[in-house]
């Protein structure tokens, strides 16, 4: 089965979406299951993980109702309030909702020490009791503090989000990026997400080659058994189409990895988030 392990669905209002500017128009309207399934179809992949895109208990419960609708969603990554005295008692409302299989904070929205809070870590012990991931949105200037936090689990597995947003567009800070994530890479039990690499680059005038130093650092460090394939749909529209995002890797991995080019578009996402 190949699977997109980053993908996001919502109805669009100003309100709830702030983010969306006026120059990301292309993002200000629907996008829903039945938008995406045709562009999975055409490019023979089966399914996706649909991941929080609003940090609200409305989101989770939205997205695993959009399972039950679509079959094309093989795994949801929703959001709670780590921090929440009750954290317990709300993970029991999902006991039996298989689809859910892990959550996801904007941490690169927080206070790069928000993460290292003792109720948030608190709370991840939580999730590592009751066997779901979690999904780290963190900027690689955040990359010293995810690294100390997950040096604190053995058994939560993390996936790091968009390769840990390195400035493309910028080149800077390269090597001290690489230097985290190889650190990072350490702890067996974190993934890495090659998706969301467009938008940190020149989004109207990137080629292929510049994101090839970025792919060598995550695939040397993390191995191609802990790498997985996302599109960032539909936020990569900003930057290409479904096709084009995809070639970016699917060349890549077919180049310097053919052997594995099933592990990184499907296998792994199986096995990270325990899809059957």
């Amino acid at each position: 089965m190949k699977i997109d392990a980053h993908q996001h669905f919502w109805q669009y209002s100003s309100e709830e979406y702030d983010w969306i500017g006026d120059s990301e128009k292309v993002l200000k309207h629907d996008f829903l299951p039945s938008d995406l399934s045709p562009i999975l179809s055409e490019n023979n992949i089966d399914g996706c993980v649909a991941v929080q895109a609003r940090q609200t208990n409305e989101e989770t419960q939205w997205l695993i109702e959009l399972s039950k609708k679509s079959n094309i969603i093989k795994a949801v990554v929703g959001w709670i309030d780590l921090r929440s005295n009750d954290l317990t008692e709300q993970l029991k409302q999902y006991k039996n909702t298989e689809i859910l299989k892990g959550f996801r904070h904007v941490l690169q929205g927080e206070h790069s020490d928000f993460m290292l809070a003792p109720e948030f870590i608190n709370g991840l012990k939580t999730l590592e009791e009751e066997g779901y991931t979690y999904d780290l949105l963190v900027f690689a200037h955040q990359l010293p503090q995810t690294i100390e936090l997950v040096s604190k689990f053995k058994k939560l597995n993390f996936a790091v989000d968009h390769i840990a947003k390195p400035a493309i567009l910028a080149n800077e800070g390269f090597s001290q990026w690489k230097e985290a994530m190889f650190s990072l890479a350490k702890s067996p039990n974190v993934y890495c997400k090659v998706s969301g690499m467009v938008t940190e680059a020149d989004i109207h005038n990137w080629k292929a080659e510049d994101f090839t130093q970025y792919l060598e650092v995550v695939f040397n460090a993390f191995g191609v058994k802990r790498i997985m394939f996302g599109s960032d749909w539909p936020v990569c529209l900003l930057a290409g189409e479904y096709a084009q995002i995809k070639k970016i890797i699917e060349d890549f991995v077919l180049v310097n990895y053919p052997d594995n080019f099933e592990d990184v578009f499907g296998k792994n996402a199986l096995a990270f988030y325990q899809i059957t």
